[in-house]
């Protein structure tokens, strides 16, 4: 693994999100797929989880977005293998965060009644026409696993590392915040999982001073009505 959001496989022929890692079956029909089309960009290759099948969008490793997409925010088109069928994507390219593919990627997943673990792979193209990703399914690739939260492990459905604990949207974290992070997590012992962020600017700014809770962990964690509630610092005295 690289400090660039993404891993490279030993030949550079696709990539990974950063942390994630494929069953030795995955990457043997990748492997295969691979082979078969010999791609002149890497493919990126990624597993269907709950948001991004329910939340609208997919977050993606930056570098390589600004590599082999686009340099700054636009629109880019996701096709189907034979062309059958394509979608106008949004790409947002954030200054601290991965990129995500957003507008437009809903229709997508339920135009190719994508599911949970399911594992995709994206091939760009780049032509005068503009910028595009190629998308290649792997046939027999889900497995079933239970609806829910999933502790940290290598999931039985899919092979990807889930931490056990819920991390805000487009957030990414390097190996040294990931580790410190999974030491709390295991010393707190909570039943119910952590929420973790990284401060940004409207976080701490005076004039606006927010922060999102991701809708998932927010249904799943919170109550459904607006309320107060309070915060406290653990083992201390002061809340808010």
């Amino acid at each position: 693994m690289n400090s660039s959001g993404f891993q490279k496989s030993t030949k550079c022929c696709f990539v990974l999100p950063a942390g994630y890692n494929m069953s030795n079956e995955q990457k043997a029909r990748v492997d295969a797929l691979v082979r078969k089309i010999r791609p002149q960009i890497p493919l990126y290759v990624t597993a269907m989880d709950k948001t991004t099948v329910t939340g609208g969008f997919l977050a993606m490793a930056k570098d390589f977005a600004l590599i082999h997409l686009l340099d700054k925010s636009g629109t880019i088109k996701l096709s189907q293998l034979d062309c059958s069928k394509t979608w106008t994507i949004s790409l947002e390219v954030n200054t601290n965060n991965p990129c995500a593919l957003s507008t437009g990627w809903m229709d997508f997943i339920q135009d190719n009644k994508l599911q949970e673990g399911d594992i995709c792979v994206f091939q760009p193209s780049k032509s005068k026409n503009g910028v595009a990703l190629i998308f290649h399914p792997l046939e027999e690739s889900r497995c079933s696993q239970p609806p829910g939260y999933v502790p940290s492990a290598k999931s039985p459905r899919h092979g990807l590392y889930k931490p056990p604990y819920y991390l805000s949207r487009f957030t990414a974290l390097n190996d040294q915040q990931k580790n410190k992070i999974d030491k709390k997590v295991r010393a707190i012992q909570s039943d119910i999982p952590p929420y973790v962020a990284v401060m940004q600017h409207s976080n701490i700014s005076h004039n606006v001073c927010i922060l999102h809770f991701g809708s998932e962990y927010a249904t799943t964690c919170f109550p459904r009505e607006s309320q107060s509630m309070m915060l406290q610092r653990r083992s201390k005295d002061n809340t808010w």
